[in-house]
């Protein structure tokens, strides 16, 4: 089995794990130095810490939980050979995505106002409460939209204030909320986090997103492994292929088509991660937008 790509935060070096969970198209190896190594299927989108492979495999069939893991620098070697993945000759990936990317021009602005109302469709079949909430969709009023509602609003104010204490307060009410291997609170602070990014053109937006990945990184300890690792590639701004690509697409104001393969490429992650990721981005953009730029 070969690897095709390999992010960019996966460990080059000799260490050793064990499978934490399997799924059809991906399993999760938690180190045991610490931190988690995603091996994905070919059709997977590539994340920072994942290793995707040239070929598919049906992970539930050939591996299990509890599995040892042995890490070397050309191979990952699952029980002792039973599945070994070849890394030489893959490529490493990262994202082409950057802080400040977005310009702001009047194409990148209508763009934005696309992908949110390409998102009002999906937020329609999507199970995300915080999609729901950022795009005021009329529905009932479950206890995580009720419990969000003042939290979001809160964190609105605090960002145009650059209230890095006070931002923080409210992103530890949505850490580790909801179900899941990645809740739904972890995956919105992602997209959050993605959409400030995109749009830290100046030194006082970059050094007020620094200091808030600051401040989440501890905050991951009180949500599971898996979320653990993905905030903490959030908060080296390594986002996923997927939600980069969202991002991308919006801030090079792309046109219709690759705007809607993007939203329909990010949404379709998990039962509702993706879609709770870009309700953080459509969250950061446009109730976080900073002052002087229409949200229109």
């Amino acid at each position: 089995m070969r690897a095709e790509t390999i992010g960019s935060r996966v460990p080059r070096t000799h260490c050793s794990g064990r499978v934490e969970a399997v799924f059809e198209n991906a399993c999760n190896v938690v180190l045991d130095a610490g931190g988690l190594i995603t091996v994905l299927a070919p059709q997977a989108g590539n994340v920072a810490h994942g290793i995707r492979l040239s070929r598919g495999l049906r992970f539930d069939f050939q591996l299990r939980r509890g599995m040892p893991v042995r890490v070397e620098e050309d191979c990952v070697d699952f029980d002792a050979g039973a599945v070994a993945v070849r890394l030489a000759g893959a490529r490493t990936w990262a994202s082409a995505f950057r802080p400040g990317r977005c310009k702001w021009t009047p194409r990148a602005m209508r763009a934005a106002a696309r992908a949110r109302d390409l998102l009002g469709r999906e937020g329609a079949i999507r199970s995300s409460e915080f999609l729901a909430r950022v795009l005021r969709m009329e529905g009932p009023a479950t206890p995580l939209a009720v419990r969000i509602a003042p939290i979001l609003a809160s964190l609105a104010h605090c960002t145009h204030a650059r209230d890095r204490a006070g931002a923080l307060r409210q992103l530890a009410q949505l850490i580790g909320l909801g179900p899941g291997l990645t809740p739904a609170g972890d995956d919105f602070i992602i997209g959050w986090l993605a959409g400030l990014a995109l749009q830290a053109g100046t030194p006082p937006q970059r050094a007020f997103l620094q200091d808030l990945c600051t401040g989440i990184a501890p905050l991951g300890s009180a949500t599971t492994s898996v979320s653990r690792q993905h905030l903490e590639d959030a908060c080296a701004l390594a986002f996923s292929e997927r939600l980069s690509d969202l991002c991308l697409a919006i801030g090079d104001a792309a046109h219709g088509p690759g705007l809607a393969t993007a939203v329909a490429a990010v949404v379709q992650v998990g039962a509702s991660s993706g879609a709770d990721a870009a309700a953080g981005v459509l969250f950061a953009l446009f109730d976080c937008a900073p002052a002087g730029r229409s949200t229109a």
